[in-house]
């Protein structure tokens, strides 16, 4: 594994020191394109665990948050485990809730605890363990990735996301932001005013450590590749043609290396 993980960086959670300005953003932003392609290549994956599709699983979402993606899930009549650390994360989560049908709320939990803690929490045996944008504020992830390991069964999935350091400024110059731009690619990670600190994970370290653990990856995907940019509202004749673009593209490269974020699954061993 090439990575330098250490607990010696003090073990920060960058989420815990700017919560609030964190989940500000992330309850303004419209995740619904991300939530769209995660799902569609869960529901590819998901057939090699259950064996048909469609079969509801034991899904836990860990650093779930709002449950966007807990939602998405549970209509598709999976049960759904959401583990966040943030309060007020799981407050909005409620209230998104609140606006479904009783049988979604009903296969959505909500848990507060911390993900390393996964398996005193709720448990292993879980069919998938999803954790999206959750390692880019960790300086040393290995905790939570043998946490995301031990909490699913042998033959279970895992799914998991982050900011793709390895295209990190692309943002920056597509929106024009030189200096940002310059910064990033000299630093290796997001630099500027417009970013709080965070660690973005390589995907081939992630894919190495998972592997150690007992769970090598399966596939991965390209999220963010023609859109991320976009500071103003999206405007498409058809929205579906934009999440068939970026779902084309995720598949394949060269364009998945310059997306915004990966999406990498494993298969737990076993």
């Amino acid at each position: 594994m090439t990575a330098h993980w250490s607990a010696s960086a003090g073990g920060r959670n960058y989420w815990v020191e700017h919560a609030a300005a964190l989940a500000a953003v992330f309850l303004r932003s419209d995740g619904s394109l991300v939530v769209e392609l995660l799902v569609r290549a869960l529901r590819r994956h998901l057939t090699e665990v259950n064996g048909r599709a469609g079969a509801p699983i034991e899904v836990l979402d860990v650093g779930g948050g709002d449950a966007r993606l807990a939602v998405a899930l549970a209509r598709d009549g999976h049960r759904v485990k959401v583990l966040d650390l943030d309060a007020a994360m799981l407050d909005a989560a409620g209230n998104l809730l609140a606006r479904e049908r009783v049988e979604v709320r009903e296969r959505v939990h909500l848990i507060h605890g911390r993900g390393e803690d996964a398996l005193g929490l709720v448990g292993a045996d879980h069919d998938l363990v999803c954790c999206h944008s959750v390692l880019l504020y960790l300086s040393d992830p290995l905790p939570l990735l043998r946490a995301l390991v031990t909490a699913g069964r042998p033959g279970g999935l895992l799914s998991v996301m982050s900011v793709n350091a390895d295209a990190i400024a692309m943002r920056d110059g597509l929106q024009g932001r030189w200096r940002d731009a310059v910064a990033s690619l000299r630093a290796g990670a997001e630099a500027g005013a417009a970013y709080l600190p965070s660690a973005e994970p390589r995907l081939r370290d992630v894919a190495a450590a998972l592997a150690a653990l007992g769970a090598p990856m399966q596939a991965w995907y390209g999220i963010g590749i023609f859109t991320d940019h976009l500071t103003q509202a999206l405007a498409a004749d058809d929205p579906a043609e934009v999440v068939e673009a970026e779902w084309l593209a995720g598949e394949r490269d060269p364009y998945r290396s310059v997306a915004r974020c990966w999406h990498l699954l494993a298969r737990r061993g076993g």
